[in-house]
C-alpha cells in the first residue's frame, strides 16, 4: 500500500504489523524522490502498470510548483523494509534484500525516538514525551542489542524499555549484503506490545 503525502510532496510506503493478533499496527517508510507538488490523487495505469499522480499548492505544503501531473515507475529495485512486528522488547525489520552482517548487528547503525500528540480543538499538536506526559518533547530510546536473521533479511532489534507510543521511530544506515546503501526512518505506531 502507498500513502501520498499532500504536505511533504512524497510517498510512503505502507506496512502493517507481521503479528496476526489484533489490534492492526501500521508503520510508514518513506520512499526516494518528490513531487512538484501537493500531490492528492494517484492511480495506477490498467495499460503500462505506472503510477499517475496528480497534485496542487495550496496551504502548508512544502510544494515548488501550482501544480502536478507527474509519472512513478519502478526502474530498478531497491532495498527497503517489506515487513515489521513488535513484541515485548524487540522490534523486527525485514528487507527486500539480504543485509550486511556487520553493519546490521552494530547497534550504532541506529537510532530510536518515540513520542506522542495530544487531542484537542486545535489543528496539530506538538510531540510530547511518552516517558512524562507533560513535557513537550521526544524520547530517545536506548537500543541494546540488533540480531541478522540466518537469511540474512530480517533485524531484530533489542531494547530495555519499548511502550506503546502514537509514533515510534527507527532510522538505520545499513547496507546490502552487495554494499548499497539502505538509509531510511521506519515511522510506527505501537498501539499495543504483543
Amino acid at each position: 500500500m502507498l500513502h501520498l503525502s499532500y504536505g511533504r510532496c512524497t510517498m510512503m510506503l505502507v506496512l502493517r504489523d507481521g503479528s496476526s493478533n489484533p489490534p492492526v499496527q501500521g508503520a510508514v517508510v518513506p520512499l526516494p524522490g518528490r513531487f512538484a507538488s501537493g500531490v492528492c490523487r494517484g492511480r495506477f495505469h490498467p495499460r503500462d502498470q505506472h503510477l499517475y499522480l496528480t497534485g496542487l499548492r495550496g496551504w502548508q505544503t512544502a510544494a515548488v510548483r501550482d501544480g502536478c501531473f507527474q509519472r512513478v515507475r519502478l526502474q530498478s529495485e531497491f532495498p527497503c523494509p517489506v515487513r515489521y512486528s513488535t513484541a515485548s522488547n524487540t522490534f523486527s525489520i525485514t528487507f527486500s534484500e539480504p543485509i550486511n552482517r556487520e553493519l546490521a548487528e552494530d547497534v550504532e547503525s541506529y537510532s530510536a525516538e518515540m513520542w506522542n500528540y495530544k487531542w484537542s480543538s486545535t489543528y496539530g499538536s506538538p510531540d510530547f514525551s511518552v516517558t512524562t506526559p507533560e513535557r513537550v518533547g521526544r524520547d530517545p530510546v536506548k537500543i541494546t542489542a540488533a540480531k541478522l536473521s540466518d537469511e540474512g533479511k530480517t533485524i531484530v532489534l533489542t531494547f530495555p524499555a519499548l511502550r506503546e507510543a502514537m509514533q515510534f521511530a527507527v532510522t538505520f544506515n545499513i547496507e546490502t549484503a552487495d554494499g548499497e546503501p539502505v538509509q531510511s526512518t521506519l515511522y510506527a505506531t505501537i498501539n499495543q506490545l504483543r
